[in-house]
């Protein structure tokens, strides 16, 4: 197969999505949306879209994808073929959807990420929700946060390109970007140079000398690697300095507080994971698939946010 979409029965049979004790039935008319990535199957986006859709009696159904790696092309191609009103897209497969689609945003072509497809009478259009869905859960968790203070971004992937591009248009005064791969940090730095008006952004190495002094002169840390990286933790604690009035968003949201996020609660620091996030990004999806103003309320509850 292609790819395989992660449900309890099969679409061409009965498909029923449990929620809340009652069964939804799926009929002729109901539009499907997908997640594309690999993998898929901790994802929480089905579990906050269907209870969206539900909440305002859509219908509509979202499920899980997984894709094979090399199949991704075919995998957007059946958007189109079998009428899919839109996906979202994860690792991998942020930047790799995009030779495939018709049109992308300009945020999405200049960071070269897309989240979410929205399939619009056969056209595929590609933008990114993760930017704006970051600055929205810095705003709800830390009310009057001074979006001009220094931050580090840990990570360069899509979805650190993404927030730091919308860190960077929101008004971020001073911005350093580290990663494992330095010449990743130093591109993503000189997009948000050549692509916005924060001209002070600049790459650094991951590891704790070069961390070090830099730590107590940021305020906002996102991390947005897939592990655990030994040296940011080292020079956390190595820091000992107090991160009382600091931030750290670590965009993971399982587990609900990760080894990075430990060791920034115990230096004094406020640690958030990446669930606040995922929340705002869906729900701005979640308008693009259907038209409609998103029910906040009911998808917050079905994350426990």
């Amino acid at each position: 197969m292609i790819f395989r979409i992660e449900a309890s029965c099969a679409i061409i049979l009965h498909i029923y999505l449990m929620e809340a004790g009652a069964a939804r039935m799926i009929n002729a008319q109901t539009r499907l949306c997908l997640l594309l990535g690999n993998p898929v199957k901790h994802s929480l986006s089905p579990t906050m879209h269907n209870s969206g859709f539900k909440a305002l009696s859509l219908n509509y159904a979202y499920l899980a994808a997984h894709v094979e790696e090399k199949r991704i092309g075919a995998a957007v191609e059946a958007l189109r073929a079998l009428s899919i009103a839109g996906a979202n897209v994860t690792s991998p497969f942020k930047d790799a959807v995009i030779p495939f689609l018709d049109s992308v945003s300009a945020e999405a072509e200049t960071i070269r990420s897309v989240n979410t497809i929205i399939n619009r009478e056969g056209s595929l259009h590609g933008l990114t929700t993760d930017g704006p869905g970051f600055c929205r859960s810095l705003k709800q968790a830390v009310s009057g946060y001074k979006i001009e203070q220094p931050c580090m971004i840990i990570g360069a992937g899509g979805a650190a390109r993404a927030v730091a591009y919308s860190l960077a248009r929101e008004g971020a005064g001073e911005m350093y970007i580290t990663n494992r791969s330095r010449g990743k940090a130093e591109s993503l730095a000189g997009l948000i140079r050549s692509q916005t008006q924060l001209k002070l952004c600049t790459a650094v190495p991951l590891d704790a000398e070069a961390l070090l002094p830099l730590l107590p002169h940021c305020r906002l840390f996102v991390y947005s690697l897939p592990t655990d990286h030994r040296e940011f933790i080292e020079a956390l604690a190595e820091s000992g300095i107090p991160f009382g009035d600091s931030l750290l968003f670590d965009l993971r949201y399982s587990p609900a507080e990760s080894a990075v996020m430990k060791s920034f609660s115990q230096s004094g620091g406020k640690a958030f994971n990446g669930l606040g996030m995922l929340f705002w990004q869906a729900v701005i999806a979640f308008e693009e698939f259907t038209g409609q103003k998103a029910p906040l309320a009911a998808m917050r509850k079905a994350v426990e946010l």
